[in-house]
């Protein structure tokens, strides 16, 4: 195994997939958003219906209930909402123990959906599943799309396959340029792979770097924005 190969395996971290950062908020108006949500996701809007699971999925402004949002995620999923489309898949991928049995087929065809939306997080997780199956080919694609959205467990995904020629031409200098983006691992690390580069692949990898600007989509931006996105869809279902 080459030297800097080693390096990336010996510092590789694994992503969290599956989680959306849907997080516990202090507000005291937590279940007041999931109340209005609800009436929302009872007419059939397809993004309430994702929030209101979401909601059961974490436990804001209602009881933790992970059969209940299985259950609205398989509604948004079916109103067309891509958002509900990936949780869903993350149920089908392990999520959804004792509620639904494993399926990697079924995890792969929701979180697509997703992916093919837009979502950084599914496109990185499409990554993993068809690197699962041996896939070089389409997980790097997959990998490369979340990558450009700045994800940066995609980041350091295409720095191994650079680093170690899986998929793609072996290239240390596009390897380094994606090990530093992702930023997964300390800057001590960064730069112990930078010494192991020759001059002419670091500025390389530097310009690389140097250039590159992640571009989010409308739809990766919204999931970030977790609890917030919810209470926006309530104040403007008022207007």
């Amino acid at each position: 195994m080459k030297p800097v190969v080693k390096f990336a395996v010996r510092f590789a971290i694994l992503a969290f997939s599956c989680l959306l950062p849907f997080l516990s908020s202090a507000h005291a108006s937590d279940t007041d958003t999931f109340n209005a949500m609800v009436v929302l996701a009872n007419k059939g809007h397809a993004e309430a219906q994702y929030h209101v699971g979401m909601m059961y999925n974490n436990g804001i402004g209602t009881e933790q209930d992970r059969k209940q949002a299985f259950e609205w995620f398989q509604k948004s999923t079916a109103a067309g909402d891509p958002l509900g489309a990936y949780k869903l898949g993350c149920y089908y991928d392990g999520q959804g123990a004792g509620i639904v049995e494993l399926d990697a087929d079924q995890a792969l065809k929701y979180k697509l959906v997703a992916a093919e939306a837009g979502y950084a997080l599914a496109q990185n997780d499409v990554g993993i599943l068809y690197e699962k199956r041996g896939n070089s080919e389409e997980a790097l694609k997959w990998w490369k799309k979340a990558g450009d959205q700045g994800y940066p467990g995609a980041l350091f995904s295409l720095s191994r396959a650079y680093s170690g020629g899986k998929g793609v031409p072996r290239d240390i200098s596009v390897s380094y340029a994606y090990f530093k983006l992702s930023k997964i691992a300390p800057a001590k690390n960064v730069n112990e792979m930078a010494s192991m580069l020759s001059k002419p692949e670091l500025a390389n990898g530097e310009k690389l770097v140097a250039e590159w600007k992640p571009q989010p989509t409308a739809l990766t931006i919204k999931a970030k924005n977790g609890i917030s996105a919810a209470e926006e869809l309530v104040r403007t279902s008022k207007k």
